[in-house]
């Protein structure tokens, strides 16, 4: 348990007193290499036995400073971790150490890591990755993509998630009467791209099947959208998906957002009853089976996994109703395989997400979710971020930030999105920023922050208090990184220790320079790297 300075002094003085020295120095272990004696001095002994007593007290005295010294120096470097203090212009709480549980995804500590150090300002943060001996999954990198008329991209993407591409309502429009021609023609498309990856999100509950079809749902969609289904007429659509889909979707969304009242407007219960039937319906070999790459109704083992249903974004209230869900289960929640949010954030600063998992992992825990894996379905950034080098650098930031914060999965919404998230300027976009048909700049920014963290273990990142973020990757044959960013409008100069091993670096571009002994860093973040920069591309152990 950490101390308070105070504590720390008087630890310190209750040690070093002398009449304790006996007392604690057997408390403590110490020793200072006497023989034991059996003939104690009387009150007359001689000079010699009392030059020796004084020596004896004073090498306690010293072994005992010495431990006293070691013991307030790792207080000193404890309080040092858990400040959090930063000054950029508007506070980032990263991780608070007086919360941390054993279940915590993320740590915090003080000192360097790596080959890295900077001493321009304080060091107020140090976040130890969850998984540093294991390198980021491909599959990390997920996307939405609305339109069938949009080219898909030329980065890879492991995970394409239907919501706002087809749901409930378009897929059975009237009860019984199924069209599939859009998730099928998605899903063979996607397949030739090297996709094999599929999110299905419940929610979007069409007329015919609203327990109340006049429920208004403000925010999300017209009356009865967010209304409690009809659980036969619900059970009936799981179950076409299921067997239709098997092999091919393999993920699915318990709702999306229940949360809000623009897609739910039911209670816990009837939200755990859905989540029941999901998941009895979805993890049923009888539905879905595989066995020797071939997936069918009674195949084999059964694929599937369930996605709790997603928050809008990490905010108290938010946490709250998720708590509140998850209790209505009793002591564990027994209907998820992977825990899930979604991660929009109000502030320009994407590293906030990094505090804001911790607090979502301590009500993952309390449940018994907390070893679950992580996935964020859904996210972007807000319209505080408006120019187009501010949202690429907002996306490879909130990228990084996820990494080291313990997200194993992120779904970006979306690539072709006219007004969140935007990575490709469609042509029935009004106003936009980048000719039509191109790449915005965190479009490109996209590929360059999966070049640079696919494969690559993340062990931490440093945060300093004028804004500077420095964060390394490794991988194999010696390679070491580090990606560095402003989280302020200042540019920041820093000098690069001549003993770093470090010798190039890519800008936001990807365009590689030799590094020089300084380099000024600003909102676009670089990456400095040492050893074999083609060891970049090489995978160690993924992380699902």
């Amino acid at each position: 348990m950490m101390k308070t300075p105070t504590e720390v002094k008087q630890m310190f003085r209750a040690l070093t007193r002398p009449p304790a020295i006996p007392e604690i120095a057997k408390g403590q272990g110490l020793s200072c290499n006497r023989r034991r004696r059996t003939d104690r001095p009387g009150p007359r002994s001689s000079s010699r036995n009392s030059r020796t007593l004084l020596l004896l007290l004073f090498c306690c005295g010293l072994c005992l400073a010495l431990h006293a010294q070691a013991v307030l120096g790792s207080e000193v470097r404890a309080l040092n971790g858990m400040d959090s203090s930063v000054s950029s212009g508007s506070t980032v709480d990263l991780l608070d150490a007086s919360n941390m549980t054993s279940e915590s995804r993320a740590a915090t500590g003080s000192g360097s890591i790596g080959s890295f150090s900077y001493t321009g300002s304080p060091l107020v943060n140090t976040v130890k990755a969850l998984h540093p001996s294991a390198a980021i999954s491909s599959d990390y990198f997920g996307m939405t993509i609305h339109h069938s008329a949009t080219p898909f991209p030329a980065f890879p993407i492991s995970t394409l998630r239907f919501w706002d591409v087809v749901n409930w309502r378009d897929i059975e429009p009237s009860r019984g009467q199924f069209v599939w021609t859009r998730t099928d023609s998605t899903i063979a498309t996607a397949r030739k791209k090297g996709i094999n990856d599929f999110v299905f999100a419940f929610g979007a509950v069409p007329l015919w099947a609203a327990t109340n079809p006049s429920e208004p749902c403000p925010g999300g969609g017209v009356p009865g959208y967010c209304s409690p289904p009809d659980i036969t007429a619900l059970d009936e659509l799981v179950t076409h998906v299921v067997q239709r889909y098997c092999g091919a979707i393999r993920y699915y969304e318990t709702w999306n957002e229940p949360n809000g009242s623009g897609y739910w407007k039911g209670s816990n219960t009837q939200l755990l009853t859905i989540a029941q039937h999901l998941y009895r319906i979805a993890r049923d070999p009888a539905n879905c089976g595989c066995a020797n790459g071939v997936c069918t109704p009674n195949g084999g083992a059964n694929p599937n996994k369930v996605l709790l249903p997603t928050i809008s974004r990490i905010t108290q209230p938010n946490l709250n109703w998720l708590d509140s869900y998850l209790g209505a289960a009793g002591s564990r929640y027994p209907y998820a395989d992977i825990a899930a949010f979604h991660g929009y954030t109000y502030t320009a600063n994407p590293e906030e997400i990094v505090t804001q998992v911790q607090l979502l992992n301590q009500v993952l825990a309390k449940h018994g979710l907390g070893n679950l894996p992580l996935w964020n379905t859904e996210a972007s950034w807000n319209a505080r971020v408006q120019t187009n080098q501010q949202r690429a650098s907002w996306l490879m930031r909130y990228y990084m930030a996820q990494a080291v914060a313990g997200v194993s999965r992120f779904i970006w919404y979306a690539f072709d999105d006219c007004g969140t998230g935007t990575l490709w300027e469609a042509p029935w976009c009004k106003d936009p920023q980048t000719p039509v048909g191109q790449l915005t700049d965190a479009g490109r920014a996209y590929g360059v922050i999966e070049n640079w963290l696919a494969g690559a273990n993340v062990t931490g990142c440093q945060q300093y208090q004028n804004g500077l973020w420095a964060c390394e990757l490794q991988r194999a044959g010696n390679y070491d990184a580090w990606m560095l960013w402003s989280t302020t409008d200042t540019d920041i100069s820093v000098p690069i220790p001549t003993n770093s091993g470090l010798t190039v670096y890519r800008d936001w571009q990807n365009k590689m320079s030799s590094l020089p002994a300084g380099i000024t860093v600003n909102q676009m973040p670089v990456l400095l790297e040492s050893g074999d920069p083609s060891n970049r591309q090489q995978q160690t152990k993924p992380r699902k």
